[in-house]
C-alpha cells in the first residue's frame, strides 16, 4: 500500500461473538447523519396460520443497522460488486419471481 492512503482496519473477532441474523425484508430511514436499516423475516401470522388464497405473512423484525452516509456509500459499493460477481457466474437474479397459487 503506497504511504499516502489510510490502511483498513484489521478485522479482529469479538470477545461475545457475532449474531448471525437472516432477513428476506428491510425498511430504510435516514437522518442528515445517517441511514437505519431495519431487517426483517417474513413468518406467517397468527391470523392465517396455513397456506391458502387469504394467508398473509408478516415482517417479524429480526435487527436494525445504522450507518454513517460514508459506510453506506462503501456497502453499496461493495454490494454492487458482490452482485455483478454472483451474476457472472449464476446467471442475472430474477426479480419477477412469483409464487404459484395454493391450492386447498
Amino acid at each position: 500500500m503506497s504511504e499516502d492512503k489510510p490502511r483498513p482496519a484489521a478485522w479482529v473477532k469479538s470477545a461475545d461473538g457475532i449474531v448471525q441474523i437472516y432477513a428476506n425484508m428491510a425498511h430504510i430511514t435516514w437522518s442528515l447523519d445517517d441511514i437505519r436499516i431495519r431487517l426483517a423475516q417474513l413468518v406467517t401470522s397468527d391470523e392465517t396460520r396455513t397456506p391458502g388464497p387469504v394467508y398473509t405473512a408478516v415482517a417479524e423484525e429480526r435487527a436494525a443497522v445504522t450507518f454513517t452516509w460514508r459506510n453506506a456509500k462503501v456497502l453499496r459499493d461493495q454490494l454492487t460488486q458482490a452482485i455483478d460477481n454472483f451474476e457472472k457466474t449464476n446467471g442475472v437474479i430474477k426479480m419477477d419471481t412469483k409464487l404459484p397459487p395454493s391450492t386447498p
